[in-house]
């Protein structure tokens, strides 16, 4: 790759990795909100009788938002991965463009 395309592939790489941390950001921010949910749930749920109706709605939505937080886990897994080969990418990426450089600018004289 010429020191051009590298520089691009380099734009791209930044902005995806920007990208994907944002989104990694998010969702650890809605995990907190359901963790807060959750346990809003449980202490609403521990005033009422056990018996209660209300107490087997509040524990199914419970469930929802249990459910709800391993899919985010398994989402920000991804995002963490992605993110992973993103850095290494730019890496091999930042080798091209210095590679580049160096056979650009170097002068023989002999």
């Amino acid at each position: 790759m010429g020191l051009i395309a590298s520089s691009f592939r380099m734009m791209y790489l930044t902005a995806y990795k920007i990208t994907l941390e944002t989104k990694i950001q998010w969702i650890a921010s809605a995990k907190m909100e359901l963790v807060a949910s959750s346990d809003e749930i449980m202490s609403l749920g521990n005033d009422l009788d056990p018996d209660n109706p209300a107490v087997k709605q509040l524990e199914a939505r419970r469930d929802k938002l249990i459910i709800l937080e391993k899919k985010l886990d398994l989402q920000m897994q991804e995002y963490q991965n992605r993110l992973k080969m993103v850095d290494a990418e730019m890496q091999s990426a930042q080798g091209a463009v210095d590679s580049a450089i160096q056979r650009s600018f170097s002068y023989n004289f002999q």
